[in-house]
């Protein structure tokens, strides 16, 4: 989608209802960056972290926005269920969250969000357990450039695909929580 945030994306949070939403310790990391992964495409690298609230309040929980931008993707089926959001950073430049494995998505293509929008809801573990593997978290990806559909999200196949479009979501947060 073309269109671009009306506002910076100046203040990052967690994506998730946790008591402090710039406390990385809030949340458990279950997968990390650039893992070597033989699901869906054999051999590709992980492009994201895999992640959960460290304890979450409820069994049902929710997504949201890591900062203001504007969804410019929502994709895939069922137990993929991604959404994409194109952030404007201070030097104009753009950068994309992708957070995916969501069971109810709360949002469309063209909406403005905030830290605040919840996005979606993940799977619960029963949910999960329908697709007869484990998408009962976040796969959350930050991303240098969004012009593949999020095809490269299981096309990454070495260390300079993976650079070349994505930044380690971990050292994103431990950098950008404040």
């Amino acid at each position: 989608m073309d269109i671009n945030p009306n506002q910076v994306a100046d203040k990052w949070l967690l994506p998730f209802n946790v008591p402090d939403r710039q406390k990385i310790s809030s949340i458990k990391v279950i997968s990390i960056f650039g893992d070597h992964r033989d699901s869906y495409y054999k051999g590709h690298i992980h492009t994201a972290i895999d992640i959960n609230p460290a304890t979450p309040k409820t069994k049902l929980i929710d997504v949201y926005a890591m900062a203001n931008g504007v969804i410019c993707s929502i994709h895939l089926g069922e137990n993929q269920k991604t959404v994409v959001v194109k952030h404007k950073l201070r030097n104009g430049s753009m950068m994309f969250t992708s957070y995916k494995h969501l069971k109810e998505v709360y949002v469309k293509t063209g909406d403005f969000i905030t830290p605040n929008t919840r996005l979606a809801r993940l799977f619960t573990k029963e949910e999960s357990k329908k697709y007869g593997g484990d998408y009962h978290h976040l796969h959350l990806e930050i991303r240098k450039k969004f012009d593949d559909y999020g095809c490269a999200s299981w096309l990454t196949m070495n260390k300079v695909q993976l650079d070349d479009r994505f930044y380690n979501p971990l050292v994103f947060l431990k950098t950008n929580l404040k």
